[in-house]
């Protein structure tokens, strides 16, 4: 019988291993999962298989239907551009207490920047699956502390669960490198905003760097 650290390393093996793998285009969006396809697949009992998958199921990127089992969400353009919307919602109607709260607590700023120069870092490296997912994970902590210091738990609920980065596992190879680094520039001017308390412009980065998003989406036309 595996001890509980082997058991929880083979599940943290797997589970890196669907998410490379779902990268890399191997599954496709709304594929049903069968337990015993990807025990094989993995060459693992299916238990590691069945913690993996629980844990993508808390990340968005697998959904667990009632007498039917699992399969990857279903996530289009379309999907993925309505996800944007209701962020650009919270972001938008939460701008004043996100400034107000980093003028009370300026480290805020310092993790958006450490959090920004490790998205140059991951950005420099996209052609490893790994740095692309870093890359993503990134994206979504430095909005999700961004939410956060709106003071809002719901909202931070909200966030997390409309799965908001989980679409990038789908976008792997598909969107330009020079995007990905627009994207980086465009936090930069929301730090800088929030830095100088100008909520107008703090506004308008939000705004801007939410309808960039969209229009790569449409940019790369993606046939998921």
């Amino acid at each position: 019988m595996e001890t509980g650290k082997k058991a929880g390393t083979l599940v943290n093996k797997v589970y890196g291993q669907i998410k490379e793998d779902l990268a890399r285009g191997a599954f496709k969006p709304g594929q049903k999962l069968v337990f015993r396809e990807l025990a094989e697949r993995y060459e693992v009992s299916e238990t590691p298989i069945k913690q993996a998958l629980n844990r993508l199921v808390t990340e968005g990127l697998v959904e667990s239907i009632p007498h039917r089992g699992m399969q990857f969400c279903e996530n289009s353009p379309t999907d993925f551009k309505e996800t944007l919307d209701i962020r650009y919602i919270l972001e938008d109607y939460f701008a004043p207490v996100v400034m107000e709260t980093v003028s009370f607590h300026g480290e805020v700023l310092e993790r958006m920047r450490e959090n920004i120069r490790a998205q140059y870092e991951a950005a420099e490296h996209l052609d490893e699956v790994d740095s692309f997912m870093e890359y993503y994970r990134l994206d979504h902590e430095f909005h999700r502390l961004y939410i956060k210091c709106g003071g809002n738990r719901k909202a931070v609920q909200v966030y997390d669960s409309i799965g908001a980065h989980s679409f990038g596992n789908f976008l792997y190879h598909k969107k330009p490198k020079e995007k990905m680094l627009s994207g980086i520039r465009e936090h930069e001017q929301i730090v800088d905003a929030l830095k100088r308390q100008d909520l107008p412009a703090l506004r308008e980065a939000v705004r801007v760097h939410m309808t960039n998003g969209k229009a790569s989406v449409d940019y790369m036309q993606l046939e998921l």
